[in-house]
């Protein structure tokens, strides 16, 4: 939808929004003012709706509510082996003296922090024709 059709959607609405809620209808400005307040939503919603509807047009059978049927795939679902490596963390190794002495600086140095493992997972396996 483009903007003239919007535009003139507008102007529409606002024109049956003056027309209908008249000031000579209400006799009393404050008797009748949540007559005109409900009128205006009215028309508020209902344009909305017609805005909405033109923006986002139904085709087909799922204009009904019924969705289209999925797609046939050929194949099946098989359970594959997978290695999962194992994850480290850093930590810091301090400073310190080895077994021989020796002085060692510190360093940042990796921790195995799970060992790896095998997993089973579900995989589809397409049959092509």
């Amino acid at each position: 939808m483009n903007a003239t059709k919007a535009g003139v959607m507008i102007v529409v609405v606002v024109l049956f929004i003056s027309f209908v809620s008249l000031p000579a209808w209400a006799r009393s400005a404050q008797h009748y003012r949540w007559e005109g307040v409900a009128i205006g939503i009215g028309a508020a919603i209902i344009g909305g709706a017609i805005l909405d509807s033109y923006r986002h047009p139904r085709h087909g059978a799922y204009a009904y509510g019924y969705p289209p049927p999925p797609p046939r795939r050929h194949g099946h679902w098989a359970y594959e082996k997978i290695w999962v490596p194992p994850t480290y963390k850093s930590a810091w190794n301090p400073a310190h003296y080895n077994r021989r002495g020796e002085w060692i600086p510190g360093e940042w140095i990796s921790i195995q922090d799970r060992s790896g493992y095998w997993t089973s997972e579900r995989v589809w396996i397409s049959r092509r024709r």
